[in-house]
């Protein structure tokens, strides 16, 4: 098979990558995968000659026939037959191809892999470009939320499939799904704001944040050493005392949420990244980290925290307090990963440090 590359300078197609190709190959050596995607291929209109491809139509051969004429349907059954040189070009698959001719060049067990492809017969090299384009652009690829909950379902069945993502670093995606699926069942902040999957946000729903973005904002949470073993349940509680807490400090966000921030993007990722240091701080002053009330002793500054944004007049004026978190003020402009985590250096100049509480 041959795949169109730029290599021959009339290609379509990215050049293979060495590191994708060598990914599949462990793929379907190491982690036993199939392949249940077809490879695209296409036999070209100049090598579509009775000596080199022969079709052979098991009934309706009229049909058949007639089809190819006027260039119209055909439901049937039949094979195909071509001979050993004949170059089938694929236009869709290359790095899963490369991955098994890696594997054919190394280990004879790969003889009798099963690959499926779905062949087209007699498109020219311009016609192929266009069913690889159609192929890259009008697939809607499967949404994060969606994804993420298919894995974490997976996972719960598939010990091997845990295992994997635990030797890739990559658990903390079931573990984050697991975490908020506790934190939303306890009566707290979190209770109603998150968004399914596949559901449209609607008026006065009390939605605030996607699933998915939240879950991806527990992840310095998940990887402190504390909760590298913890189960769900109790990360859960953990956030949950954590937000009652900034709650108390604070309260008007959590009263009109969508007006604010704070539950939104800018604010769970900042207030999650500042976590690990919080916790470290309540056990040095002796506390519960599941009790709200050690968190407000050390988020008592967060209404401190201030900036410039423009009001309904065009002027620049100082906000605080909980007008620091509102929609279009001053914590909406901390957007991207840059400004989120420029935010959390801003919550975490209003922290005691753990140091100060330590006692010799």
């Amino acid at each position: 098979m041959t795949s169109s590359t730029p290599d021959t300078g009339e290609g379509y197609q990215r050049a293979p990558v060495t590191a994708r190709v060598r990914k599949a190959a462990r793929y379907y050596d190491e982690k036993k995968g199939r392949m249940p995607n077809p490879l695209l291929a296409n036999v070209r209109k100049v090598d579509m000659d009775e000596e080199r491809v022969v079709i052979v139509v098991d009934d309706d051969q009229a049909g058949y026939e007639n089809a190819v004429l006027k260039d119209g349907n055909w439901i049937g059954t039949g094979r195909i037959e071509f001979t050993e040189e004949l170059s089938l070009w694929i236009y869709d698959g290359q790095h899963r191809a490369g991955g098994l001719n890696q594997l054919l060049s190394e280990q004879e067990d790969f003889e009798d892999f099963p690959v499926p492809i779905s062949l087209t017969l007699g498109l020219d090299p311009g016609e192929e470009m266009r069913e690889f384009y159609e192929v890259n652009t009008n697939a809607a690829s499967v949404k994060t939320d969606l994804a993420w909950q298919l894995l974490t379902k997976m996972a719960e069945a598939d010990p091997e499939l845990r295992e994997m993502l635990a030797a890739e670093d990559r658990d903390w995606i079931t573990r984050a799904y697991a975490v908020v699926d506790e934190l939303q069942k306890l009566d707290g902040p979190w209770q109603g704001r998150f968004q399914e999957a596949n559901r449209r946000k609607t008026r006065g729903d009390g939605v605030t944040i996607p699933k998915p973005q939240f879950a991806r904002s527990l992840k310095p949470v998940l990887d402190m050493p504390s909760f590298k073993r913890a189960d769900a349940t109790t990360v859960a509680a953990v956030l949950n005392a954590y937000w009652s807490g900034i709650k108390q400090v604070m309260p008007e966000p959590f009263e009109e949420a969508s007006d604010y921030v704070l539950q939104k993007g800018n604010g769970a990722v900042a207030l999650h990244r500042v976590l690990p240091q919080v916790v470290e701080v309540v056990r040095s002053n002796g506390g519960r980290l599941g009790q709200p009330g050690a968190y407000t002793e050390v988020m008592k500054d967060l209404p401190t925290l201030e900036g410039e944004s423009v009001d309904n007049d065009g002027q620049l004026s100082t906000r605080s307090g909980a007008d620091f978190w509102k929609v279009g003020s001053v914590a909406s402009g901390f957007s991207g990963d840059a400004g989120r985590r420029r935010l959390g250096l801003l919550i975490q100049s209003r922290l005691p440090s753990p140091v100060e509480s330590i006692q010799l």
